[in-house]
């Protein structure tokens, strides 16, 4: 199937649960985690929190089906979660960065080091 904003909400409760963000970093392969400057996890904390309160105010179509969101539905996304339509984008963008990165693990041609780099770590 289709890797939709529902499916990326899961994973981010789910890294939730594992603990803080350094700890679930520090588990990555090649030591990427212990690369990041340290307040790199803080921003990626933060960061994901924010994402999933601006996904709490989206509607189950949206979750389902991004490409739904338009312009209009970008200023009431934003205004119900009390962020800035930049951080809606941004999400956005991320999670169709995310999707690709799924497709490629798929096909077995998954690069941590790739997929990392391209999240700007």
């Amino acid at each position: 199937g289709k890797f939709t904003l529902k499916d990326m909400y899961k994973q981010m409760e789910a890294l939730n649960k594992m603990g803080p963000m350094k700890q679930i970093m520090q588990m990555l392969p090649g030591g990427l985690g212990a690369k990041l400057p340290e307040n790199a996890y803080q921003v990626t904390g933060d960061k994901l929190g924010r994402y999933r309160i601006i996904m709490d105010s989206m509607t189950e179509e949206e979750m389902l089906n991004p490409r739904i969101i338009g312009s209009s539905r970008i200023k009431r996304i934003s205004r119900g979660s009390g962020n800035n339509p930049e951080d809606v984008r941004e999400l956005l963008k991320y999670h169709k960065m995310m999707q690709n990165a799924m497709k490629g693990m798929r096909g077995g041609k998954f690069n941590m080091q790739k997929m990392m780099k391209k999240m700007g770590m």
